[in-house]
């Protein structure tokens, strides 16, 4: 018989103990609590995007959230509960809610895994809309004044921070609405508004060809929007740098 036979059951007692208090192994443990805890309070944003913001399957008009800039996706909740975006759902959850709980739920969801992957397939696009959707993507057209949009949101349709928001995984109807949104008015962004002036330069059938376009491709597994300041902007864009870092 051990000398000391009382130890193993101190030694169990003080586990259960430090696990009950939240003193047990260091940052792992608390770290899983801290993210259940998140999303046990996020209830109500992952009945439509998905329980770490990832979006639901076959959903035409809801975005991802996971993996976007921090400085996007607050700015978007304040747009909601301020009335410069418009969607019933949204300034429900948002009315009431102030920047300090907002900016904490735009940095839990940027932390998340970014959605990568292409977001629909289906028919064979024609290969004049595909070199269409290609040009306007990449390159702009310049006779329209419209910039390309990897300009702003990278080759990889990435994103870039602060607020550039990744366009990869994202349903054809949700960026057609977007759009729809911006030539209307009832999508407003902080000033200048970029987007809506490119919208309004966009001719209809190009609008439907880059959101299909867009909505099937991909980028590389854990591509996260780029860092501030690695590439300039073409255009003022709200309060976002146009000159790239030196």
């Amino acid at each position: 018989m051990s000398p000391l036979p009382f130890l193993p059951r101190i030694a169990n007692a003080l586990v259960v103990v430090i696990a009950l208090t939240g003193l047990a192994m260091p940052g792992h443990a608390r770290a899983d609590d801290a993210d259940a805890g998140m999303r046990e309070r996020l209830a109500g944003c992952a009945v439509c995007h998905g329980d770490r913001g990832q979006g639901a399957h076959g959903a035409k008009y809801v975005p991802h959230l996971a993996g976007k800039p921090a400085g996007y996706l607050l700015e978007q909740m304040r747009a909601f509960r301020d009335g410069k975006r418009h969607y019933a759902q949204m300034i429900y959850l948002m009315q009431y809610l102030d920047d300090a709980w907002l900016a904490e739920v735009a940095d839990w969801y940027a932390a998340q895994p970014p959605i990568v992957k292409q977001a629909e397939s289906g028919t064979p696009m024609r290969d004049t809309d595909v070199a269409r959707a290609r040009q306007l993507v990449f390159d702009g057209d310049p006779a329209k004044g419209l910039p390309a949009c990897s300009a702003c949101h990278g080759r990889a349709l990435a994103g870039l921070e602060p607020g550039v928001p990744a366009l990869v995984g994202l349903p054809t109807e949700y960026t057609i609405a977007q759009f729809g949104g911006w030539i209307t008015g009832v999508r407003q962004s902080t000033a200048p508004d970029c987007m809506a002036s490119i919208a309004r330069k966009l001719e209809p059938t190009d609008l439907r060809i880059v959101a299909t376009w867009l909505s099937r491709q991909a980028a590389p597994d854990g591509e996260r929007p780029a860092a501030a300041g690695t590439r300039a902007l073409p255009l003022a864009c709200g309060d976002l740098p146009v000159e790239a870092a030196p």
